[in-house]
C-alpha cells in the first residue's frame, strides 16, 4: 500500500483481484447517491402502502363475508320460528338478558357453545360473563381491535314497535320483523350495522331509532364508511356521503321510499 493509498480504499478488494481504480468524490456523485437512496425510500414507501392496501382489502373481504354468514343464520332462525330474532333474549318480567347474538348461536353451528348459557340470567352474571371469551369469530371484524377481547361492533338497528299504521326498523324492542312486514323489499331494508362502538358480544347493547330520531354513524374499522348486512342477505358498503333520506330509508322496512344509486 502506498502513501496515496487510504486504508477504506484498500478494503475494496480482497486478496489477489486488482485493486478497483481510485473513485472520485465529486458533487455529481454524492448528487447521484442522494438519488438512489431517495429511490429506494419511495420504493419503500409504495410497497408499504400497498401492503397496507391489501391488508385492509383482506379485512374488508372478511367482514363482508362474516356479515354473509351472520345472514345466512338470520334466515335459518326465520325459517324456523317464523320472524328473525328478537333484540334480546328477555326474561318473564321484561328484562332483557342476553343479546341475539347468543339467541343466533345454533343457526351459526354453535349450538354447543349456546347450551353453555344459563338464558335465564342476565348477560353480566358470573357465570354468563365467563363466556365473553369465547365470541365466535364472525361476531368480531378483523380489522378492529375488539375482536380478541370479546366484543363487537355488528349491532342491530331498533325502532320503536311497530303497528298497521307506523314505519318501522326491522327490530322492535321486543321482537325481530316477519319477512312479510318488508314491504319496502328485503334488499332495501338493513338488518345489521357495521360500528366502531364495541359492545360485550352477549350484552343487549344495540342502535336505536325513532321517527324524527338522529341516524346512526356510518364509521367502522374500516376506513371510509361501514358494512351493512340487509334482509336478503346481502352485505354492502355503506359510504358516510350518503345522503340522510337514503340512509333512512335503508333503516326503514315499510316507509315506501324510493332510493337512487347513493352509497
Amino acid at each position: 500500500m502506498n502513501a496515496a493509498t487510504s486504508l477504506g480504499e484498500e478494503i475494496l478488494y480482497i486478496g489477489d483481484e486488482p485493486a478497483p481504480a481510485r473513485l472520485a468524490v465529486s458533487g455529481r456523485n454524492i448528487a447521484a447517491w442522494i438519488a438512489m437512496g431517495g429511490i429506494a425510500v419511495a420504493v419503500t414507501l409504495i410497497m408499504s402502502v400497498v401492503i397496507r392496501n391489501a391488508v385492509r382489502e383482506s379485512y374488508r373481504q372478511q367482514c363482508l363475508g362474516q356479515l354473509k354468514f351472520l345472514g345466512l343464520a338470520m334466515h335459518e332462525y326465520h325459517e324456523q320460528h317464523g320472524h328473525f330474532p328478537a333484540p334480546a333474549i328477555f326474561h318473564p318480567d321484561g328484562t332483557q338478558l342476553l343479546s341475539w347474538r347468543v339467541a343466533l348461536l345454533p343457526q351459526m353451528g354453535y349450538r354447543s357453545l349456546y347450551e353453555k348459557f344459563r338464558l335465564d340470567e342476565p348477560w353480566d352474571s358470573l357465570h354468563n360473563r365467563a363466556l365473553l371469551a369465547e365470541m365466535p369469530r364472525e361476531f368480531g371484524c378483523p380489522a378492529g381491535p375488539a375482536h380478541r377481547e370479546g366484543r363487537t361492533g355488528y349491532r342491530v338497528i331498533v325502532g320503536p314497535e311497530n303497528d298497521a299504521y307506523s314505519v318501522n326498523a326491522a327490530f322492535e324492542p321486543t321482537r325481530g320483523a316477519d319477512i312479510r312486514n318488508f314491504t319496502d323489499g328485503t334488499s332495501n331494508t338493513i338488518l345489521v350495522l357495521e360500528t366502531n362502538s364495541f359492545v360485550p358480544w352477549t350484552k343487549p347493547d344495540d342502535l336505536h331509532w325513532s321517527k324524527g330520531g338522529t341516524l346512526p354513524r356510518l364509521a367502522s374499522p374500516h376506513p371510509d364508511g361501514a358494512h351493512a348486512l340487509f334482509a336478503d342477505g346481502a352485505a354492502k358498503f355503506l359510504k358516510p356521503t350518503i345522503r340522510p333520506q337514503v340512509l333512512l330509508a335503508l333503516i326503514t322496512m315499510n316507509g315506501s321510499e324510493v332510493i337512487g344509486g347513493d352509497g
